[in-house]
Protein backbone atom coordinates (compact mmCIF):
# COMPACT_ATOMS: atom_id res chain seq x y z
CA UNK A 1 0.00 0.00 0.00
CA UNK A 2 1.23 3.83 -1.17
CA UNK A 3 0.24 6.16 1.35
CA UNK A 4 0.82 9.93 1.24
CA UNK A 5 0.22 13.01 -1.46
CA UNK A 6 -0.59 12.27 -4.78
CA UNK A 7 -1.56 14.25 -8.00
CA UNK A 8 -5.86 14.54 -8.14
CA UNK A 9 -5.61 12.94 -11.44
CA UNK A 10 -3.95 10.21 -10.14
CA UNK A 11 -6.20 9.16 -7.33
CA UNK A 12 -8.77 7.58 -8.94
CA UNK A 13 -9.79 4.84 -7.01
CA UNK A 14 -7.32 5.65 -3.87
CA UNK A 15 -8.74 5.97 -0.17
CA UNK A 16 -9.36 9.75 0.98
CA UNK A 17 -7.43 9.91 4.17
CA UNK A 18 -9.22 12.78 5.33
CA UNK A 19 -12.26 14.59 5.32
CA UNK A 20 -12.62 17.49 2.90
CA UNK A 21 -15.69 20.20 2.99
CA UNK A 22 -15.93 21.82 -0.26
CA UNK A 23 -18.63 24.37 -1.11
CA UNK A 24 -21.08 22.69 1.82
CA UNK A 25 -20.72 19.06 0.11
CA UNK A 26 -18.45 16.94 2.13
CA UNK A 27 -15.64 14.03 1.06
CA UNK A 28 -15.47 11.71 3.94
CA UNK A 29 -12.09 10.36 5.13
CA UNK A 30 -12.19 6.44 3.77
CA UNK A 31 -14.18 7.39 0.40
CA UNK A 32 -13.23 5.32 -2.75
CA UNK A 33 -12.18 8.54 -4.81
CA UNK A 34 -14.24 8.22 -8.02
CA UNK A 35 -13.81 10.13 -11.88
CA UNK A 36 -16.86 12.38 -10.56
CA UNK A 37 -14.72 13.05 -7.10
CA UNK A 38 -11.57 13.76 -9.61
CA UNK A 39 -13.34 16.31 -11.52
CA UNK A 40 -14.76 17.85 -8.66
CA UNK A 41 -11.70 18.78 -6.63
CA UNK A 42 -10.34 19.91 -9.99
CA UNK A 43 -13.04 22.34 -10.16
CA UNK A 44 -12.13 23.55 -7.12
CA UNK A 45 -8.75 23.98 -7.41
CA UNK A 46 -7.75 20.73 -5.60
CA UNK A 47 -4.40 19.44 -7.30
CA UNK A 48 -3.01 17.13 -4.83
CA UNK A 49 -4.83 14.36 -2.10
CA UNK A 50 -3.45 12.56 1.04
CA UNK A 51 -4.95 9.14 0.05
CA UNK A 52 -3.85 5.29 0.17
CA UNK A 53 -3.59 3.40 -2.70
CA UNK A 54 -3.78 -0.49 -2.67
CA UNK A 55 -1.75 -3.19 -4.34
CA UNK A 56 -3.10 -6.61 -5.20
CA UNK A 57 -1.80 -8.16 -2.00
CA UNK A 58 -3.56 -5.09 -0.08
CA UNK A 59 -7.34 -6.19 1.83
CA UNK A 60 -9.01 -2.72 2.04
CA UNK A 61 -9.96 -2.75 6.03
CA UNK A 62 -13.65 -3.28 5.57
CA UNK A 63 -13.23 -6.47 4.06
CA UNK A 64 -10.06 -7.42 6.27
CA UNK A 65 -12.19 -6.42 9.43
CA UNK A 66 -15.14 -8.59 8.26
CA UNK A 67 -12.96 -11.28 7.89
CA UNK A 68 -11.51 -11.54 11.40
CA UNK A 69 -14.79 -10.45 13.38
CA UNK A 70 -15.77 -14.26 11.27
CA UNK A 71 -13.34 -16.06 13.28
CA UNK A 72 -15.11 -15.16 16.49
CA UNK A 73 -18.30 -16.22 15.44
CA UNK A 74 -20.49 -18.71 17.21
CA UNK A 75 -24.06 -18.81 18.57
CA UNK A 76 -24.06 -16.15 20.87
CA UNK A 77 -22.79 -13.79 19.11
CA UNK A 78 -23.99 -11.60 16.61
CA UNK A 79 -21.37 -9.37 13.40
CA UNK A 80 -22.14 -6.02 12.68
CA UNK A 81 -20.95 -5.03 8.82
CA UNK A 82 -18.01 -3.09 9.03
CA UNK A 83 -17.57 0.18 8.43
CA UNK A 84 -14.15 2.55 8.27
CA UNK A 85 -12.29 -0.68 9.30
CA UNK A 86 -14.47 -1.77 11.82
CA UNK A 87 -16.43 -4.68 12.57
CA UNK A 88 -18.58 -4.72 15.68
CA UNK A 89 -19.43 -8.17 17.97
CA UNK A 90 -22.73 -8.21 19.57
CA UNK A 91 -24.08 -9.91 22.45
CA UNK A 92 -26.96 -12.72 21.01
CA UNK A 93 -28.62 -13.56 24.08
CA UNK A 94 -28.17 -12.20 27.56
CA UNK A 95 -25.64 -13.67 29.99
CA UNK A 96 -22.54 -13.83 31.36
CA UNK A 97 -19.40 -12.74 28.71
CA UNK A 98 -16.52 -15.54 28.98
CA UNK A 99 -13.53 -14.42 27.55
CA UNK A 100 -10.42 -16.65 26.70
CA UNK A 101 -8.13 -13.13 27.41
CA UNK A 102 -4.88 -15.56 25.91
CA UNK A 103 -6.58 -15.60 22.71
CA UNK A 104 -7.71 -12.32 22.67
CA UNK A 105 -3.48 -11.28 23.74
CA UNK A 106 -2.42 -13.52 20.64
CA UNK A 107 -4.96 -11.98 18.41
CA UNK A 108 -4.14 -8.39 19.17
CA UNK A 109 0.19 -9.57 19.47
CA UNK A 110 -0.30 -10.63 15.54
CA UNK A 111 0.21 -7.24 13.94
CA UNK A 112 0.00 -3.84 15.19
CA UNK A 113 -2.93 -3.06 12.09
CA UNK A 114 -5.33 -5.54 13.83
CA UNK A 115 -6.54 -4.83 17.21
CA UNK A 116 -9.91 -6.28 19.04
CA UNK A 117 -11.09 -4.49 21.93
CA UNK A 118 -13.39 -5.95 24.44
CA UNK A 119 -15.62 -5.51 27.81
CA UNK A 120 -14.17 -6.97 30.76
CA UNK A 121 -14.02 -10.83 31.03
CA UNK A 122 -17.06 -11.98 33.01
CA UNK A 123 -19.06 -8.84 31.96
CA UNK A 124 -22.99 -9.01 32.26
CA UNK A 125 -24.50 -8.50 29.09
CA UNK A 126 -27.64 -7.89 27.43
CA UNK A 127 -29.18 -9.30 24.17
CA UNK A 128 -27.56 -6.36 21.69
CA UNK A 129 -25.25 -5.05 23.58
CA UNK A 130 -21.73 -4.46 21.79
CA UNK A 131 -19.14 -6.56 23.56
CA UNK A 132 -15.90 -6.32 21.64
CA UNK A 133 -14.70 -4.18 18.34
CA UNK A 134 -12.39 -5.46 15.49
CA UNK A 135 -10.70 -2.53 14.10
CA UNK A 136 -8.14 -2.24 11.44
CA UNK A 137 -5.85 0.97 12.18
CA UNK A 138 -4.48 1.69 8.02
CA UNK A 139 -6.96 1.42 5.46
CA UNK A 140 -5.74 -2.05 4.63
CA UNK A 141 -3.82 -4.91 5.33
CA UNK A 142 -1.64 -7.25 3.87
CA UNK A 143 -3.01 -10.74 3.13
CA UNK A 144 -0.42 -13.24 4.90
CA UNK A 145 -1.19 -10.94 8.27
CA UNK A 146 -4.95 -12.58 7.74
CA UNK A 147 -3.33 -15.56 6.95
CA UNK A 148 -1.60 -15.98 10.01
CA UNK A 149 -4.39 -15.18 12.02
CA UNK A 150 -6.66 -17.66 10.42
CA UNK A 151 -4.12 -20.33 11.78
CA UNK A 152 -5.49 -20.09 15.30
CA UNK A 153 -9.01 -21.17 16.35
CA UNK A 154 -10.87 -18.31 18.06
CA UNK A 155 -14.29 -19.45 17.87
CA UNK A 156 -15.11 -19.84 21.78
CA UNK A 157 -12.94 -17.02 22.71
CA UNK A 158 -16.00 -15.03 23.06
CA UNK A 159 -18.63 -16.59 24.44
CA UNK A 160 -22.10 -15.57 25.96
CA UNK A 161 -23.48 -18.12 28.89
CA UNK A 162 -26.89 -17.39 29.27
CA UNK A 163 -28.25 -17.74 32.72
CA UNK A 164 -30.33 -20.84 32.76
CA UNK A 165 -33.89 -21.21 34.84
CA UNK A 166 -32.87 -22.50 38.60
CA UNK A 167 -34.12 -22.89 41.61
CA UNK A 168 -32.70 -21.67 45.07
CA UNK A 169 -33.38 -22.04 48.34
CA UNK A 170 -33.11 -19.47 51.22
CA UNK A 171 -32.19 -19.52 54.62
CA UNK A 172 -32.60 -16.51 57.16
CA UNK A 173 -31.36 -16.59 60.66
CA UNK A 174 -32.37 -13.99 63.80
CA UNK A 175 -30.86 -13.72 67.01
CA UNK A 176 -34.20 -13.36 69.66
CA UNK A 177 -36.69 -12.53 67.06
CA UNK A 178 -34.95 -9.03 66.90
CA UNK A 179 -33.96 -9.27 63.04
CA UNK A 180 -37.63 -10.36 61.42
CA UNK A 181 -37.87 -7.05 60.22
CA UNK A 182 -34.43 -7.05 58.64
CA UNK A 183 -35.16 -10.76 57.25
CA UNK A 184 -38.25 -9.26 55.49
CA UNK A 185 -35.99 -6.54 53.83
CA UNK A 186 -33.32 -9.53 53.16
CA UNK A 187 -35.56 -11.32 51.45
CA UNK A 188 -37.00 -8.45 49.07
CA UNK A 189 -33.55 -7.48 47.57
CA UNK A 190 -32.67 -11.25 47.31
CA UNK A 191 -35.68 -11.88 45.39
CA UNK A 192 -34.71 -8.70 42.78
CA UNK A 193 -31.70 -9.71 42.85
CA UNK A 194 -31.82 -13.45 41.70
CA UNK A 195 -35.14 -12.40 39.60
CA UNK A 196 -32.66 -10.62 36.77
CA UNK A 197 -30.53 -13.67 36.29
CA UNK A 198 -33.21 -15.99 35.38
CA UNK A 199 -33.33 -17.79 39.00
CA UNK A 200 -36.26 -18.27 41.51
CA UNK A 201 -36.41 -19.00 45.59
CA UNK A 202 -38.61 -21.81 46.01
CA UNK A 203 -37.80 -22.53 49.66
CA UNK A 204 -37.39 -20.08 52.46
CA UNK A 205 -36.92 -21.13 56.27
CA UNK A 206 -35.93 -18.57 58.68
CA UNK A 207 -33.74 -19.74 62.20
CA UNK A 208 -32.13 -18.94 65.21
CA UNK A 209 -28.30 -18.25 64.37
CA UNK A 210 -27.33 -21.65 65.69
CA UNK A 211 -25.24 -23.93 63.88
CA UNK A 212 -27.32 -26.87 64.40
CA UNK A 213 -30.42 -25.42 63.29
CA UNK A 214 -28.95 -24.05 59.89
CA UNK A 215 -27.45 -27.37 59.92
CA UNK A 216 -30.93 -28.93 60.04
CA UNK A 217 -32.27 -27.11 57.17
CA UNK A 218 -29.21 -27.16 55.22
CA UNK A 219 -30.11 -31.45 55.45
CA UNK A 220 -33.87 -30.91 54.73
CA UNK A 221 -32.45 -28.64 51.12
CA UNK A 222 -30.20 -31.00 50.20
CA UNK A 223 -33.39 -33.56 49.37
CA UNK A 224 -35.12 -31.16 47.81
CA UNK A 225 -34.80 -30.47 43.53
CA UNK A 226 -33.17 -27.01 44.77
CA UNK A 227 -29.73 -25.42 42.83
CA UNK A 228 -28.43 -23.46 45.21
CA UNK A 229 -28.59 -22.94 48.42
CA UNK A 230 -28.41 -19.26 50.54
CA UNK A 231 -27.72 -18.70 53.95
CA UNK A 232 -27.94 -14.63 55.29
CA UNK A 233 -27.20 -14.78 58.85
CA UNK A 234 -28.29 -12.39 61.59
CA UNK A 235 -24.56 -11.69 61.55
CA UNK A 236 -21.91 -11.92 59.61
CA UNK A 237 -19.56 -14.64 58.83
CA UNK A 238 -16.30 -13.22 60.71
CA UNK A 239 -14.13 -16.80 60.72
CA UNK A 240 -14.28 -20.73 59.47
CA UNK A 241 -15.60 -21.72 62.50
CA UNK A 242 -18.82 -20.14 62.47
CA UNK A 243 -22.15 -20.48 62.83
CA UNK A 244 -22.85 -21.08 59.24
CA UNK A 245 -19.70 -22.53 57.82
CA UNK A 246 -19.67 -25.23 61.15
CA UNK A 247 -23.77 -25.56 59.93
CA UNK A 248 -21.98 -26.88 55.94
CA UNK A 249 -19.63 -28.70 57.35
CA UNK A 250 -21.66 -30.48 59.96
CA UNK A 251 -24.05 -30.60 56.82
CA UNK A 252 -21.46 -32.84 55.04
CA UNK A 253 -20.65 -29.83 52.98
CA UNK A 254 -16.74 -28.50 52.05
CA UNK A 255 -16.11 -25.07 52.38
CA UNK A 256 -14.20 -24.10 49.16
CA UNK A 257 -13.31 -20.47 49.51
CA UNK A 258 -14.20 -17.91 52.75
CA UNK A 259 -13.75 -13.94 52.38
CA UNK A 260 -12.76 -12.49 48.93
CA UNK A 261 -11.01 -9.60 47.57
CA UNK A 262 -13.91 -7.84 46.38
CA UNK A 263 -15.48 -4.85 48.55
CA UNK A 264 -17.84 -4.33 49.51
CA UNK A 265 -18.47 -8.42 49.79
CA UNK A 266 -15.42 -9.23 51.87
CA UNK A 267 -17.38 -11.34 54.10
CA UNK A 268 -18.28 -14.18 51.44
CA UNK A 269 -18.52 -18.34 51.91
CA UNK A 270 -18.71 -20.35 49.03
CA UNK A 271 -18.94 -23.85 49.31
CA UNK A 272 -20.69 -27.51 47.87
CA UNK A 273 -22.48 -30.42 49.86
CA UNK A 274 -23.06 -33.11 46.91
CA UNK A 275 -23.78 -31.22 43.63
CA UNK A 276 -25.52 -28.25 45.17
CA UNK A 277 -23.38 -24.86 45.58
CA UNK A 278 -23.90 -23.35 48.96
CA UNK A 279 -23.24 -19.31 49.38
CA UNK A 280 -22.73 -17.78 52.80
CA UNK A 281 -23.95 -14.03 52.18
CA UNK A 282 -22.50 -10.97 53.14
CA UNK A 283 -24.58 -8.14 54.37
CA UNK A 284 -24.50 -6.50 51.75
CA UNK A 285 -26.46 -9.07 49.87
CA UNK A 286 -28.80 -6.95 51.69
CA UNK A 287 -28.35 -3.75 49.06
CA UNK A 288 -28.92 -3.13 45.98
CA UNK A 289 -25.52 -1.59 44.70
CA UNK A 290 -22.94 -3.70 43.28
CA UNK A 291 -21.14 -6.22 45.28
CA UNK A 292 -19.12 -9.10 45.37
CA UNK A 293 -21.77 -11.61 45.94
CA UNK A 294 -23.29 -10.49 42.25
CA UNK A 295 -19.81 -11.37 40.82
CA UNK A 296 -20.51 -15.08 42.44
CA UNK A 297 -23.91 -15.23 41.81
CA UNK A 298 -23.51 -14.19 38.08
CA UNK A 299 -20.97 -17.21 37.80
CA UNK A 300 -22.66 -19.80 39.78
CA UNK A 301 -26.30 -19.32 37.12
CA UNK A 302 -24.81 -19.01 34.46
CA UNK A 303 -23.25 -22.34 35.28
CA UNK A 304 -19.60 -21.55 35.23
CA UNK A 305 -17.34 -23.64 37.54
CA UNK A 306 -16.46 -20.81 40.18
CA UNK A 307 -12.90 -22.16 42.55
CA UNK A 308 -10.70 -20.57 44.87
CA UNK A 309 -8.36 -19.12 41.79
CA UNK A 310 -11.50 -17.74 40.29
CA UNK A 311 -11.98 -15.53 43.61
CA UNK A 312 -8.57 -15.06 44.43
CA UNK A 313 -8.59 -13.48 40.65
CA UNK A 314 -10.99 -11.16 41.62
CA UNK A 315 -9.08 -8.12 43.44
CA UNK A 316 -7.76 -6.44 40.51
CA UNK A 317 -10.63 -4.79 39.70
CA UNK A 318 -12.23 -5.29 42.85
CA UNK A 319 -12.84 -2.08 45.11
CA UNK A 320 -16.11 -1.27 44.23
CA UNK A 321 -16.80 1.59 46.29
CA UNK A 322 -14.51 4.19 46.72
CA UNK A 323 -13.46 6.99 49.40
CA UNK A 324 -13.85 10.98 48.69
CA UNK A 325 -10.07 11.56 47.81
CA UNK A 326 -10.24 14.56 50.37
CA UNK A 327 -11.37 12.27 53.15
CA UNK A 328 -9.53 9.53 52.86
CA UNK A 329 -6.88 10.73 55.55
CA UNK A 330 -9.52 11.47 57.72
CA UNK A 331 -10.61 8.38 57.50
CA UNK A 332 -7.40 6.58 58.54
CA UNK A 333 -7.65 8.41 61.75
CA UNK A 334 -11.12 7.26 62.42
CA UNK A 335 -11.19 4.51 65.45
CA UNK A 336 -14.79 3.54 65.04
CA UNK A 337 -16.73 2.95 61.11
CA UNK A 338 -19.52 5.29 60.52
CA UNK A 339 -21.83 5.64 57.67
CA UNK A 340 -23.87 8.70 56.74
CA UNK A 341 -27.25 7.92 56.07
CA UNK A 342 -29.31 11.01 53.80
CA UNK A 343 -33.04 10.60 53.80
CA UNK A 344 -34.10 11.80 50.63
CA UNK A 345 -37.90 9.90 50.21
CA UNK A 346 -40.50 12.03 51.31
CA UNK A 347 -43.03 13.72 48.49
CA UNK A 348 -42.09 17.55 49.31
CA UNK A 349 -46.12 17.79 49.98
CA UNK A 350 -45.95 21.63 51.70
CA UNK A 351 -43.55 22.29 48.73
CA UNK A 352 -46.89 22.09 46.54
CA UNK A 353 -45.91 20.76 42.89
CA UNK A 354 -41.57 21.79 43.67
CA UNK A 355 -39.50 18.74 44.57
CA UNK A 356 -37.52 20.72 47.19
CA UNK A 357 -34.65 18.40 46.96
CA UNK A 358 -33.84 18.93 43.68
CA UNK A 359 -33.94 23.16 43.61
CA UNK A 360 -31.00 24.43 42.68
CA UNK A 361 -29.15 27.13 45.68
CA UNK A 362 -25.80 28.34 43.39
CA UNK A 363 -25.64 26.10 40.80
CA UNK A 364 -26.23 22.89 43.44
CA UNK A 365 -29.31 21.19 43.88
CA UNK A 366 -30.13 20.89 47.84
CA UNK A 367 -29.73 17.15 47.53
CA UNK A 368 -26.02 17.75 45.80
CA UNK A 369 -24.90 19.74 48.92
CA UNK A 370 -25.84 17.63 51.43
CA UNK A 371 -24.40 14.60 49.28
CA UNK A 372 -21.06 17.23 48.80
CA UNK A 373 -21.29 17.73 53.01
CA UNK A 374 -21.44 13.97 53.68
CA UNK A 375 -18.67 13.07 51.31
CA UNK A 376 -16.16 15.52 52.67
CA UNK A 377 -16.87 14.92 56.15
CA UNK A 378 -15.08 11.96 58.24
CA UNK A 379 -17.64 9.42 57.84
CA UNK A 380 -16.21 6.17 56.03
CA UNK A 381 -19.68 5.71 54.31
CA UNK A 382 -22.65 7.40 52.63
CA UNK A 383 -25.78 5.98 51.86
CA UNK A 384 -28.81 7.88 50.04
CA UNK A 385 -32.19 6.77 50.71
CA UNK A 386 -34.42 7.78 47.63
CA UNK A 387 -38.24 7.31 47.36
CA UNK A 388 -40.72 9.92 46.06
CA UNK A 389 -39.35 10.85 42.39
CA UNK A 390 -36.33 8.39 42.85
CA UNK A 391 -35.95 8.54 38.77
CA UNK A 392 -35.51 11.59 38.08
CA UNK A 393 -33.17 12.18 40.99
CA UNK A 394 -31.24 9.48 39.94
CA UNK A 395 -30.43 10.79 36.44
CA UNK A 396 -29.52 14.11 37.94
CA UNK A 397 -27.33 12.66 41.00
CA UNK A 398 -25.26 10.36 39.61
CA UNK A 399 -22.12 9.64 42.21
CA UNK A 400 -19.77 6.64 42.22
CA UNK A 401 -19.26 7.18 46.02
CA UNK A 402 -22.22 6.65 47.89
CA UNK A 403 -24.43 3.97 47.72
CA UNK A 404 -28.49 4.85 46.97
CA UNK A 405 -31.25 2.50 47.80
CA UNK A 406 -34.59 3.00 47.04
CA UNK A 407 -37.93 2.88 49.31
CA UNK A 408 -41.32 1.84 47.55
CA UNK A 409 -42.92 2.59 50.75
CA UNK A 410 -41.65 6.09 51.26
CA UNK A 411 -45.23 6.94 51.79
CA UNK A 412 -45.93 5.15 54.81
CA UNK A 413 -43.47 7.19 56.71
CA UNK A 414 -40.21 8.35 57.97
CA UNK A 415 -39.47 5.12 59.38
CA UNK A 416 -40.02 2.80 56.34
CA UNK A 417 -37.16 4.97 54.77
CA UNK A 418 -34.75 4.73 58.12
CA UNK A 419 -35.24 0.88 57.51
CA UNK A 420 -34.10 0.96 54.57
CA UNK A 421 -30.90 2.99 55.34
CA UNK A 422 -30.14 0.70 58.00
CA UNK A 423 -30.77 -2.29 55.90
CA UNK A 424 -28.37 -1.03 53.40
CA UNK A 425 -25.00 -0.70 56.07
CA UNK A 426 -21.83 -2.23 55.98
CA UNK A 427 -21.38 -5.41 58.00
CA UNK A 428 -18.57 -3.63 59.73
CA UNK A 429 -20.49 -0.20 60.67
CA UNK A 430 -20.31 0.57 64.37
CA UNK A 431 -23.10 4.02 64.04
CA UNK A 432 -24.94 5.70 61.88
CA UNK A 433 -25.52 9.25 61.51
CA UNK A 434 -29.28 10.18 60.13
CA UNK A 435 -29.31 13.00 58.08
CA UNK A 436 -32.49 15.10 56.38
CA UNK A 437 -31.56 15.96 53.02
CA UNK A 438 -33.88 19.18 53.20
CA UNK A 439 -31.20 20.88 55.96
CA UNK A 440 -28.52 22.04 53.64
CA UNK A 441 -26.92 24.55 56.25
CA UNK A 442 -25.37 21.57 58.13
CA UNK A 443 -22.14 21.11 57.28
CA UNK A 444 -19.02 18.72 57.52
CA UNK A 445 -17.65 19.99 60.46
CA UNK A 446 -21.25 19.48 62.70
CA UNK A 447 -21.17 16.07 61.17
CA UNK A 448 -16.99 15.64 62.21
CA UNK A 449 -17.86 16.71 66.16
CA UNK A 450 -20.28 14.08 66.01
CA UNK A 451 -18.36 11.55 64.92
CA UNK A 452 -15.32 12.30 67.11
CA UNK A 453 -17.90 12.75 69.98
CA UNK A 454 -18.57 8.73 69.83
CA UNK A 455 -17.85 6.43 72.41
CA UNK A 456 -20.00 3.24 72.89
CA UNK A 457 -17.60 2.30 75.82
CA UNK A 458 -18.10 5.25 77.79
CA UNK A 459 -21.74 5.11 77.13
CA UNK A 460 -21.39 7.66 74.49
CA UNK A 461 -24.31 5.79 71.79
CA UNK A 462 -26.65 8.43 71.04
CA UNK A 463 -25.44 12.18 70.04
CA UNK A 464 -27.29 14.86 69.35
CA UNK A 465 -26.31 18.32 68.31
CA UNK A 466 -28.20 21.00 69.83
CA UNK A 467 -28.80 25.07 70.05
CA UNK A 468 -29.80 27.03 73.00
CA UNK A 469 -30.85 23.79 74.78
CA UNK A 470 -32.81 22.76 71.65
CA UNK A 471 -32.04 19.25 70.29
CA UNK A 472 -31.32 19.58 66.39
CA UNK A 473 -30.37 16.84 63.63
CA UNK A 474 -28.68 14.89 62.82
CA UNK A 475 -28.30 12.64 65.02
CA UNK A 476 -25.99 9.50 65.30
CA UNK A 477 -26.98 6.16 66.74
CA UNK A 478 -25.08 2.95 67.82
CA UNK A 479 -24.86 -0.13 65.88
CA UNK A 480 -27.04 -2.08 69.22
CA UNK A 481 -29.92 0.38 68.01
CA UNK A 482 -30.17 -0.92 64.68
CA UNK A 483 -32.74 -3.82 65.76
CA UNK A 484 -34.96 -1.52 67.39
CA UNK A 485 -35.07 0.92 64.55
CA UNK A 486 -35.97 -2.12 62.30
CA UNK A 487 -39.19 -2.35 64.60
CA UNK A 488 -40.33 1.19 64.15
CA UNK A 489 -44.18 1.81 62.56
CA UNK A 490 -45.23 5.30 61.14
CA UNK A 491 -43.42 8.97 60.65
CA UNK A 492 -42.15 9.02 63.90
CA UNK A 493 -38.31 7.87 62.98
CA UNK A 494 -35.95 7.73 65.99
CA UNK A 495 -37.90 9.88 69.08
CA UNK A 496 -39.05 6.44 71.02
CA UNK A 497 -35.46 5.26 70.80
CA UNK A 498 -34.10 8.72 71.92
CA UNK A 499 -36.72 9.06 74.61
CA UNK A 500 -36.35 5.34 75.92
CA UNK A 501 -32.25 5.53 76.40
CA UNK A 502 -31.75 9.02 77.68
CA UNK A 503 -28.45 7.65 80.08
CA UNK A 504 -26.70 7.11 76.16
CA UNK A 505 -27.52 10.30 75.18
CA UNK A 506 -24.46 12.87 74.45
CA UNK A 507 -25.63 16.52 73.65
CA UNK A 508 -22.89 18.66 71.35
CA UNK A 509 -24.08 22.05 71.98
CA UNK A 510 -23.72 24.39 68.21
CA UNK A 511 -22.68 28.10 68.10
CA UNK A 512 -25.65 28.34 65.34
CA UNK A 513 -29.17 27.20 64.91
CA UNK A 514 -28.13 25.28 61.85
CA UNK A 515 -28.92 22.00 63.15
CA UNK A 516 -32.58 23.15 64.31
CA UNK A 517 -33.20 24.48 60.73
CA UNK A 518 -34.85 22.84 58.13
CA UNK A 519 -37.28 23.60 54.56
CA UNK A 520 -40.32 22.61 54.50
CA UNK A 521 -42.46 25.44 53.11
CA UNK A 522 -41.92 27.93 50.15
CA UNK A 523 -41.59 30.24 52.69
CA UNK A 524 -38.49 28.35 54.62
CA UNK A 525 -37.18 28.00 50.86
CA UNK A 526 -37.12 32.03 50.27
CA UNK A 527 -35.75 32.65 53.88
CA UNK A 528 -33.19 30.11 52.99
CA UNK A 529 -32.58 31.97 49.19
CA UNK A 530 -32.23 35.20 50.42
CA UNK A 531 -29.48 34.07 53.60
CA UNK A 532 -27.57 31.82 51.23
CA UNK A 533 -27.90 33.79 47.24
Amino acid sequence: MYFGQVKVIDSLNGILAHTITLDGKKFLKGRIISKEDQQYFIKNNINYLICAQLTQKDVHEDKAANILAKKFNNNTLALEKAFTGRSNILANESGLLVINEDKIRKFNKTSNSITIATLNNNSRVKKGEMIATIKIIPFSIKEKSIKSIEKINFKKSLYIHSFKEKKCALILTHSNKENIKLNNISEKRIKERLETLNCTIKLIKTCKHDAKDISGIIKHFIKTDVDLILILGSSAIVDIKDKIPEAIMNSGGTIIRFGMPVDPGNLLLLGKIQKKTIIGLPGCARSPSLNGFDWVLERVLSGNNIDNNDISAMGVGGLLKTINKREKNLVKDSKYKITNIILAAGQSKRMLKDNKLLIKINKQTMLEKMIFTSLNSNANNTVLVLGYQSDIIQEIIQNNNITTVINTDYKKGLSSSLQCGISALPDDCDAAIIILADMPNIDNQVINRMINSFNPNKNNSIIIPTFNGKKGNPILLARKFFPDILRVKGDKGAKDIILNNKKSILEIPQKDSSVLNDIDTKEDLSLYLKNNS
